[in-house]
């Protein structure tokens, strides 16, 4: 197992595929289609990562910042992954405010995602990593 996720995105088409790929990676993932969800899953559950999807919510609201905010007051340790369509520099200092770990342009291709999710989880075994091949001498 890779870890336990918490997908926090208001869109059921892609939050679903995204949960399928995650678990198919070797992640078990819950889901949240709104805040507070999100905060019923975290009351209910322990997560090693958190990724939501930016804009989250309803339109025009921060409400996945909002909540990164209010996790990060709860729990300083575990990694928030942003993943927004919105560009990069209006995001970034509201995103670092929000005690977010790890912020990525969308869309991003599902390996590249599940490599930076596997690398915020320290825990997380990588069987499919690449070990090194002692050379012969």
């Amino acid at each position: 197992m890779h870890g336990k996720i918490l997908l926090l995105d208001s869109k059921p088409p892609v939050r679903g595929a995204t949960a399928r790929h995650l678990t198919a990676a070797g992640f078990t993932v819950l889901t949240a289609r709104t805040g507070a969800q999100a905060r019923s899953q975290l009351d209910a559950n322990l997560f090693d990562a958190v990724l939501i999807d930016h804009p989250f919510g309803r339109p025009g609201m921060d409400e996945g910042l909002t909540f990164a905010r209010e996790l990060r007051e709860q729990d300083a340790i575990v990694p928030i992954l942003l993943m927004t369509a919105l560009p990069l520099e209006e995001v970034r200092q509201l995103a670092w405010a929000s005690g977010i770990t790890k912020l990525l342009p969308k869309p991003q291709l599902m390996p590249v995602l599940i490599l930076h999710l596997s690398a915020l989880i320290p825990h997380a075994d990588n069987e499919d990593e690449l070990h090194p091949i002692p050379m012969r001498e």
